[in-house]
């Protein structure tokens, strides 16, 4: 047990830790986009340009620029969306027909790089070959979190004591109480994790499972449906307020951590000591 949790351990290492990363990253990917992207007007006290009088405005606000499209929301505190071409690149901007200026672009550059990291999290920036690799990483990383599970049980009569970590120190012993606890502690979140990993590669066996227990395909309600769709919130933090996401954001670093703990617990190991201070043979 303990060396294919070892040898799956080093062999998803890289995997591990950008998974955790990317994942804590787009947590706050809805509410980057509401903050970031405004979804109104500062005021809607004047003159709400229109027609022709809008087009000449937005000709003047984006000289250069050759107006491909805009269009007019129905709702008068709504920003105008204007679509621009320069040198064959095509832009999406927003505009205030009311003070007759720029709002800023619909997908800034911060959201564009969330999306790379949302991309590289869930496809390996790959498409659907990523998404199937990352299904085989899920069910590894599965066996790995069980695999930690079996090696840590101390038996029932010491598993408070083995919950504790201690002080703080520059030794092995810390860093492997600290592995365990940790690796413990997350137990249930990493296996939702590697769950609905599994789920978005294949979800077929999971959607066959919940149509088993159906009495009438024909119908809307889908009783099972519900476990699915509550581990999807589990996995994103979709649920609760803004503390979730940071919690979230922070919890999603976990498996990083417990990487380089569990490297650090390789690298040092008795063994490799023990053949590193034998002396040369001449």
């Amino acid at each position: 047990m303990a060396r294919i949790h070892t040898w799956i351990a080093l062999g998803l290492g890289a995997y591990i830790v950008v998974l955790s990363v990317s994942g804590s990253a787009v947590v706050f990917r809805r509410e980057l986009n509401q903050w970031l992207v405004p979804r109104t007007v500062e005021s809607t006290e004047g003159v709400r340009l229109t027609g022709d009088n809008l087009a000449q405005a937005l000709a003047g606000a984006y000289p250069g620029q050759a107006i491909v499209e805009f269009r007019e929301p129905p709702r008068e505190n709504r920003p105008v969306f204007v679509s621009l071409e320069r040198d064959g690149q095509r832009t999406d901007r927003l505009f205030d027909p009311y003070a007759v200026k720029d709002l800023g672009s619909t997908f800034p550059p911060v959201l564009q790089a969330v999306e790379w990291l949302v991309d590289l999290h869930d496809n390996l920036l790959a498409g659907q070959t990523g998404r199937v690799l990352n299904g085989i990483g899920g069910a590894l990383f599965m066996v790995l979190i069980l695999t930690g599970v079996w090696l840590w049980w101390p038996g029932l009569r010491h598993v408070v004591r083995s919950l504790k970590v201690g002080r703080p120190q520059a030794s092995r012993r810390f860093t492997l109480q600290l592995h365990s606890v940790l690796g413990i502690l997350s137990f249930a979140l990493l296996f939702v994790w590697a769950l609905t990993a599994i789920y978005f590669a294949f979800p077929e066996p999971f959607e066959g499972t919940v149509d088993y227990f159906d009495d009438d395909l024909n119908d809307l309600e889908r009783p099972g449906e519900w476990v699915i769709l509550e581990l999807i919130k589990l996995h994103f933090g979709r649920f609760g307020g803004l503390w979730v996401r940071f919690l979230w954001l922070v919890l999603g670093l976990v498996p990083a951590i417990l990487f380089v703990t569990g490297f650090v617990l390789w690298w040092t190991r008795p063994s490799r000591r023990r053949v590193a201070a034998q002396p040369a043979v001449t």
